[in-house]
């Protein structure tokens, strides 16, 4: 016959080794903590209706993968208003530079809006509906590191992401 308190000691380590299998994968060192998103830029939300999406400077046009002081660089990036009420883009900042608005600041609810580099490069001129930012830099930008931007919604409010540059043209991966 066996001994009632040998039976509850085995109930007690089969039940402390069922939560420690369980709580395997919630710590840190998961399979999914090093996936990363199918876009180069960083995102964020502004208050509960404006989503920025893929936010990232174009990568320069030349080959050492740096943007000199009074460059201007075009802010590349796709805004989404999920809420039902208008929105708009009001202002854009950064330590790097000024920046110009130009183009479709409105964000009508439930849309999208995309800012673009220009078809034929920054200085091109816009086409109905096309949103366009730009950084005119007080200082180098290198590839490889991020710059602070901060956007401003009239009614969502504001946001600053650490923003990256784009891979270059011809990268692979």
């Amino acid at each position: 016959m066996r001994d009632p308190l040998t039976i509850a000691a085995r109930i007690v380590v089969c039940l402390a080794a069922a939560a420690a299998l369980v709580g395997c994968g919630a710590g840190q060192i998961t399979q999914t903590d090093n996936q990363v998103a199918a876009v180069d830029g960083t995102s964020g939300n502004v208050g509960n209706a404006v989503a920025l999406r893929d936010v990232l400077l174009s990568y320069p046009p030349t080959p050492t993968g740096i943007y000199p002081a009074g460059s201007t660089v075009p802010v590349v990036l796709t805004i989404i208003n999920q809420g039902d009420q208008p929105d708009e883009l009001v202002a854009v900042t950064s330590p790097a530079g000024k920046a110009q608005v130009l183009g479709a600041t409105q964000i009508p609810g439930g849309t999208k809006v995309i800012s673009t580099a220009g078809s034929a490069g920054p200085i091109s001129p816009l086409v109905v509906g096309e949103l366009r930012i730009l950084l005119n830099t007080t200082q180098p930008l290198h590839a490889g590191l991020t710059t602070p931007i901060t956007f401003q919604f009239r009614n969502a409010g504001t946001l600053t992401l650490p923003v990256p540059m784009a891979k270059p043209p011809n990268a692979v991966g």
